[in-house]
């Protein structure tokens, strides 16, 4: 959260703001596919210059910004005119941010070349999708399999894939919390309204579930997520019963679950991007990456989640989920992109944890 945000409409600041934040630094302005770097040409008689590389065409207002220490500074403009790459702004307003960073990175591109690190297997979940969708025959397979695993041991049972459904409660709840739904018994005489997570299930799942909300005699419910890689929930296995189910039947579920989880990693369901990107810089929240093709955008997508591995020098992985937080395409034609970490397991985390220690002595 931003310390403090303080805003500067005063014309005779910005000359002053312009030469202090601007000059000699590297700027960019925000666009849909991420960060453009532009270059600052000088400010004069009201008026701003900045050059853009290989751009002819900018919306008639943009913002443009810049980082020293813990400010952010955005610049209002809107366009007067352009030459070539080289365009015109009236200055509207500044809005300088000031946030303490978090946490230092370290530059990978200082060390002595021994720490090269290289990102491989990323896949996000709009490729897990891809790969379920192509692989219809062996998921229909699978859900025969869990029929007939479950034949008898319960009343309803209910396999889903995420690409199956766009909205779905139980796997929006999956998404956020890579847990199991396990409810004994929800009939209206046995619940127990202090219990607050019975009360986010009758509200959240049980009653945007139409077709088991009709089914008053079920009263019971177990339903376990698969998970990529322990990361990424693709789908569930939903069984219920009416009669009050224990941990045996969640212990059976989870079972299952890992079963066909393990038995689709084998089968090579999900393919991985075969590309490899370059780290250049890591902290213990994130890192970011460089590569130049920019067919190679399609897998970071702001906002979205990834897992990929990393190979340290000592030869262990590290394998995590990251949130791709922002984009910047630099003049070289360099494309750099940054990764938060959302999730690691505990072995990657202890050696990514080691790795990090070392870059620090």
């Amino acid at each position: 959260m931003a310390e403090t945000i303080k805003t500067i409409t005063d014309r005779g600041q910005f000359e002053e703001i312009f030469l202090k934040f601007f000059q000699n630094r590297e700027v960019f302005i925000k666009t849909k596919s991420g960060d453009l770097y532009i270059q600052f040409l000088g400010y004069s008689d009201g008026n701003v210059a900045f050059r853009i590389p290989r751009v002819k065409n900018v919306p008639d207002s943009i913002v443009a910004l810049t980082r020293l220490g813990d400010n952010t500074i955005y610049a209002s403009l809107k366009v007067l005119d352009s030459n070539e790459d080289t365009f015109t702004f009236l200055p509207v307003k500044f809005q300088i941010i000031s946030e303490k960073r978090k946490e230092e990175r370290t530059d990978l591109g200082q060390t002595d070349g021994k720490n090269i690190l290289f990102v491989t297997g990323v896949i996000s979940e709009s490729m897990i999708q891809a790969s379920l969708e192509s692989s219809a025959k062996k998921l229909d397979q699978v859900k025969d399999k869990i029929a007939s695993d479950l034949k008898g041991r319960f009343e309803r049972t209910k396999v889903v894939f995420f690409n199956e459904t766009r909205i779905d409660s139980r796997m929006k709840y999956f998404k956020e919390t890579w847990a199991p739904l396990f409810v004994k018994d929800y009939s209206s005489n046995a619940a127990d309204q202090k219990n607050k997570d019975l009360r986010f299930y009758m509200s959240e799942i049980y009653s945007k579930d139409y077709k088991l909300a009709s089914q008053k005699e079920l009263i019971s419910e177990v339903s376990v997520p698969f998970i990529y890689k322990g990361m990424i929930p693709y789908g569930y296995i939903q069984v219920n019963n009416s009669k009050p189910m224990d941990d045996n039947h969640i212990t059976v579920i989870k079972r299952l679950a890992v079963m066909i989880n393990d038995y689709l990693v084998k089968e090579q369901i999900f393919v991985p991007s075969k590309d490899r990107f370059l780290v250049i810089d890591i902290s213990k929240k994130g890192l970011g990456i460089v590569f130049k093709d920019r067919r190679q955008l399609r897998y970071f997508v702001k906002d979205s989640r990834l897992v990929l591995e990393m190979s340290l020098p000592d030869s262990n992985k590290v394998t995590m989920m990251v949130l791709v937080r922002n984009t910047i395409f630099h003049e070289s034609g360099s494309i750099k992109v940054g990764l938060e970490i959302s999730n690691i397991d505990a072995i990657s985390e202890a050696n990514y944890d080691e790795f990090l220690d070392e870059m620090k002595k």
